[in-house]
């Protein structure tokens, strides 16, 4: 079992800690020490409730997150085998693994692990959804704006990221895809 609750909950181990700690000490104590774990009690238990609604308000965090776990073991895999062979590390070996993980073996993502289909496809999802990410920035702006998301993504390397951003699609929607593109340009995935 993968104990990094903060790819499933949003929120890590030490809040968890905390707030069970204070409530214990809450029950316990009948002193005005008590009243004082209220504080970081009500503090991090906000925290707790914030950060859980911001990981489940987009549906493109739970896929992200569940692919990255498989990405994350993956990738370790190749590492300490490229250790072992006493070889460069190939990022294609573990997206391939992801690949078939999230699609099957024969699956037509696999093509987006090329380096012009992967463009093609995110500049596609800019032209179909130009309003996502437009949405903050000023309107005598989106020239500007294009230029420079296609500069990011001709200068983009292959990552994880277009396999999970294909899996956004076909779970829920392309326009969702796009919001994960848009917020990976933004870097506030996590």
């Amino acid at each position: 079992m993968d104990l990094r609750i903060s790819w499933y909950m949003g929120f890590g181990w030490m809040s968890v800690v905390i707030v069970v700690l204070c409530g214990i000490g809450i029950n316990l104590t009948r002193t005005p020490i008590s009243w004082l774990l209220y504080l970081p009690f009500l503090v991090v238990a906000l925290y707790m409730t914030v950060r859980f609604r911001l990981f489940t308000q987009h549906p493109w965090r739970r896929a992200h997150a569940r692919a990255m776990l498989f990405y994350a073991k993956f990738a370790e895999q190749e590492h300490d085998a490229a250790k072992h062979e006493k070889r460069a590390y190939n990022i294609k070996t573990p997206c391939r693994q992801l690949c078939e993980e999230l699609f099957g073996s024969n699956h037509s993502a696999l093509e987006l692990l090329e380096d012009q289909p992967r463009k093609n496809y995110y500049q596609a999802l800019v032209k179909d959804f130009s309003d996502i990410f437009l949405k903050s920035f000023a309107k005598e702006q989106p020239k500007t704006v294009f230029d420079k998301i296609n500069e990011d993504i001709e200068s983009s390397d292959l990552g994880p990221d277009i396999l999970i951003a294909r899996n956004i699609e076909l779970r829920y929607s392309r326009k969702e895809a796009a919001t994960y593109l848009q917020s990976l340009m933004l870097g506030t995935v996590r």
